[in-house]
């Protein structure tokens, strides 16, 4: 019953493994697949102008991007054996959620500004 019970641990614990390294390489794919097109987006500004639209886009992405991280950080909490590793843990989800949180905030900054330009635009046109 015992080499029984050891199969199963180590096979949960190789199976969480490869599932944080999935949602990390997931993670990481999003975050240069939305900046490489946003990059790409930028060029064909010809440097000329901002786009807040490609900011909203960039901070959504890295806030999905995010997300798949911080899930492969809560899956290591099933591998940890230590109060060290604990505390390791702790702190990454807690970067996480505050960098997760900021983009998130800058993201709705920015459509609020979107949404004050259309306003005085939609505006402006009605005066004349």
């Amino acid at each position: 019953m015992e080499a029984l019970y050891e199969l199963i641990h180590h096979f949960v614990i190789d199976l969480t493994k490869l599932l944080m390294l999935l949602l990390e390489l997931t993670g990481a794919f999003i975050i240069i697949l939305v900046a490489f097109q946003t990059l790409c987006r930028f060029v064909k500004l010809k440097y000329k102008q901002t786009s807040t639209e490609l900011r909203i886009r960039l901070g959504r992405g890295i806030a999905l991007g995010l997300l798949f991280y911080l899930a492969a950080e809560v899956l290591r909490l099933i591998t940890i054996r230590d109060y060290t590793d604990l505390a390791i843990v702790s702190a990454i989800i807690v970067l996480h959620v505050i960098v997760s949180v900021l983009v998130s905030w800058e993201v709705g900054h920015s459509l609020k500004h979107v949404r004050e330009e259309l306003e005085y635009d939609h505006d402006s046109e009605s005066k004349f």
